[in-house]
């Protein structure tokens, strides 16, 4: 086990209609081998069940009800974070289990005063995903685009650009300096953990990811409807990716652009699927099977979600960035 500095830590679990998500996650989070200053439950579920479960079973975690409904994740991140009191703030996903040495291992890389965020590893139980994009977790790309590999295993803790949601934590102090989190990044919430992670980068601070910081993540279905990778969330993940681009670096940043132009291109995968199931025979004459015929449309279907939502993107962009000038939040 890495050597932790001397820094408490508030743990925040947003969550929204997962009730035995939220009862694992906390059980796991109790047997940490250092506890947490504090843990802090936000719960925007219409129902009660996760906060009678919470009260119930977990007197000693502090619930918060955000009424603001699904699709809020940054908004329940800001409210959990608005009342915390540790040097530093944690947060992991109701449907992430942490190791015992979670914490200490989350904390070690702090004893680098420049070091503002750290991450940790996501294992997902899928086989050889600990030795897939080791040279490529968490970054930025000229076109825009971001890396993911958080379920990477390089051996040794690595800087990066952004952050996985699921598992990450800041310096109080830096996140205040930054106006906090961000909302505006509905449906299923993607790019939002991004964002702060990109704002941080800006002021000069270190980002850094640790494998040794594991949690198992069991990727729990939606409590908002629909499942993962579906149209909706291929929507909201080019809608939300704009306003991130634009917030972070305006309109006029290069990268902006070339996001868009390799949205674009990445259309001609789903075009060309959609031509190779379309006609009645294969190229070489034999016949196409009614399976590929049937699901063209379907196909098809992918690529005006990932369009529809590069183009709301755009309004979006504009709504997020007059809101933050409001709110006193300028652009890094």
């Amino acid at each position: 086990m890495s050597s932790a500095p001397d820094l408490s830590v508030s743990v925040v679990v947003v969550t929204y209609g997962r009730p035995d998500s939220v009862r694992e996650c906390l059980e796991h989070l109790a047997r940490l081998r250092t506890p947490a200053l504090e843990v802090v439950v936000v719960d925007a579920s219409p129902d009660e069940r996760t906060r009678t479960l919470v009260r119930e079973e977990f007197p000693e975690v502090r619930l918060l009800h955000s009424t603001l409904g699904r699709g809020t994740t940054p908004e329940s991140r800001q409210m959990g974070f608005a009342v915390t009191r540790g040097d530093v703030v944690a947060f992991v996903d109701d449907d992430a289990y942490v190791a015992p040495d979670w914490l200490d291992e989350l904390l070690a890389p702090y004893a680098d005063p420049d070091v503002v965020a750290v991450g940790g590893r996501a294992d997902n139980g899928i086989p050889g995903e600990e030795a897939e994009g080791l040279d490529r977790i968490g970054r930025l790309l000229p076109d825009g685009r971001l890396t993911g590999y958080f379920a990477a295993d390089p051996g040794r803790a690595v800087e990066v650009d952004h952050l996985l949601g699921a598992n990450m934590s800041f310096r109080r102090e830096a996140l205040a300096a930054i106006g906090g989190i961000r909302g505006n990044y509905p449906g299923t919430c993607l790019c939002e953990e991004s964002d702060i992670s990109l704002r941080l980068r800006a002021t000069g601070g270190r980002l850094v990811y640790t494998p040794r910081a594991l949690v198992r993540h069991m990727a729990a279905p939606y409590g908002i409807g629909g499942k993962r990778f579906d149209r909706r969330y291929l929507y909201y993940a080019r809608r939300n990716h704009v306003v991130m681009l634009v917030r972070n670096f305006g309109w006029g940043d290069p990268m902006v652009r070339r996001y868009a132009r390799s949205t674009l291109r990445a259309q001609s995968d789903y075009l060309w699927a959609v031509r190779s199931r379309l006609g009645p025979t294969m190229a070489d004459g034999s016949p196409r099977s009614l399976v590929r015929r049937v699901t063209a449309p379907v196909v098809l279907s992918r690529a005006v979600a990932e369009l529809s939502g590069l183009v709301a993107g755009v309004p979006a962009a504009l709504t997020a960035v007059r809101r933050d000038r409001l709110a006193g939040v300028s652009r890094p």
